[in-house]
């Protein structure tokens, strides 16, 4: 590995470790909330804790510290339309308290409404239920499609298709294979592989080399090859009420890509992370995304952003990455995670940087701040 490369690494880390202890040891700062911010609230049918969230304070994770549950209704933290929500104050720290519609008993909400999802139900059900990732082994396992007994290429709704196994569960779905993920250099080498929900089926017939399945619904063409899993039915540990919450302290992850398999993401669209359950990521895990700081090569007076190959006693600087927007976790996975983007100030590019927001701040807020986090500069003798 070259010498710079291997500054910027030792150097990328020293401020992660650094600013997670100074984290890990502050005491607990005041909340501020957000200028504007309401007084009083009333919950409206479309609404979502984002929103909310986002009307009170600049960070939703937050949200947990400034909701002050109420011991009379059945889930204290869950929000309905209808509900009135009022900033109040108490030891000089704000609360939003909840009156609720009506209630029968000091424990049973009489209301037949559903309580408001953290993010829009539309644009993250699909990554819930559906669209999902598989390991290596999982891939491997997967059952695929051999065809139709007519020989045809694309297969269509109402056709009965072949697939290379002998199964008795009744309900399976058919994917595509979209995109394979890597993640390594921390001790772990591990690879995702995205899937998009093609297409419905039920169990017809099975025998020793095969099984017919009818499709029941189509959202396009299915094709030889393409992956077969059953339906389990829905992962109880999932949902689209949940409590954000920051990500463990200094946790930094990278942005893979996203399932869409585009190479620029913005706000309301899922990206793939390699950071995962076994890093302490759970569903509503809150992150700030960054872009890569630039590097300046050169001496002083003479600093670029080019290196001048064929010069020694070059330097370089690594400067720190730029805050362009926030993230949450909707789908943790064992190494891997889907996120969904909640606020960007730019496309978010594969490569770009999540990192945990109680990272005292590793991240500055424009390009005009960097001058104050210039690292020291790093002597490079290789021409």
């Amino acid at each position: 590995m070259p010498k710079v490369t291997q500054f910027i690494v030792k150097l990328f880390i020293f401020f992660v470790v650094s600013f997670s202890v100074v984290a890990a040891t502050q005491s607990t700062p005041p909340l501020v909330l957000k200028e504007g911010a309401p007084n009083t609230y009333v919950v409206k049918k479309g609404d979502t804790l984002w929103d909310i969230s986002a009307l009170f304070l600049d960070s939703p994770w937050l949200w947990p510290r400034l909701w002050q549950v109420n011991p009379e209704i059945d889930n204290p933290h869950l929000i309905y339309p209808g509900d009135k929500l009022t900033l109040t104050w108490q030891n000089g720290q704000p609360l939003l308290s909840l009156k609720p519609m009506k209630k029968i008993s000091p424990q049973v909400r009489k209301s037949s409404k559903q309580a408001i999802s953290t993010l829009s139900d539309g644009l993250i059900s699909p990554y819930l239920k559906s669209d999902q990732l598989l390991t290596d082994q999982q891939l491997e396992e997967a059952l695929r499609v051999l065809g139709t007994s007519e020989g045809r290429k694309f297969l269509s709704h109402n056709e009965r298709i072949y697939i290379d196994g002998k199964v008795t569960h009744p309900d399976w779905a058919v994917y595509r294979l979209i995109k394979q993920y890597q993640r390594s250099g921390d001790d772990v080498d591990a690879t995702a592989y995205s899937l998009r929900l093609v297409a419905k089926a039920q169990l017809k017939e099975s025998n020793d080399k095969a099984s017919a399945l009818q499709v029941v619904s189509q959202q396009q063409e299915i094709l030889q090859n393409d992956i077969v899993l059953p339906v389990i039915g829905d992962d109880l540990t999932l949902s689209t009420v949940f409590q954000p919450s920051p990500a463990p302290v200094g946790l930094v992850a990278n942005i893979k890509g996203s399932m869409e398999d585009h190479y620029f993401m913005a706000v309301n669209q899922v990206v793939v992370i390699d950071r995962g359950s076994d890093d302490g990521l759970t569903q509503g895990s809150s992150f700030n995304l960054a872009k890569q700081g630039a590097v300046v090569y050169g001496r002083k007076g003479d600093y670029r952003y080019e290196k001048e190959v064929g010069v020694n006693g070059f330097s370089s600087a690594d400067l720190p990455p730029v805050s362009i927007g926030q993230m949450v976790v909707i789908r943790p996975y064992a190494k891997f995670s889907l996120a969904f983007i909640t606020q960007s100030l730019e496309p978010v590019g594969v490569n770009s940087l999540a990192v945990s927001p109680l990272t005292d701040r590793p991240i500055v807020e424009g390009v005009d701040a960097q001058a104050n986090h210039a690292s020291v500069l790093q002597t490079d003798n290789a021409s």
